[in-house]
């Protein structure tokens, strides 16, 4: 029996065979679990590019607030 065990990102890995275990799964059990590797992976991906835009943006509000600051400061 093959199975994919999860990286230490969370990620489905690549496929492995279990020792002692000659039988498959099913074909509607395969593709149910190859869907959700494949939705696990599509997440992950959208995970990391909502990250990358939460850190971008909240440099910019830090930019923002300092900018604010420095007006204020300056025009007293």
């Amino acid at each position: 029996m093959k199975y994919r065990p999860r990286n230490s990102d969370g990620t489905f890995g690549e496929l492995v065979e279990t020792p002692g275990h000659t039988e498959g799964l099913p074909v509607e059990i395969q593709v149910l679990y190859e869907t959700i590797a494949y939705m696990d992976g599509e997440m992950s991906a959208m995970r990391e590019d909502y990250t990358k835009k939460h850190e971008q943006l909240t440099g910019k509000i830090t930019a923002l607030e300092a900018e604010v600051q420095a007006l204020k400061g300056g025009g007293q």
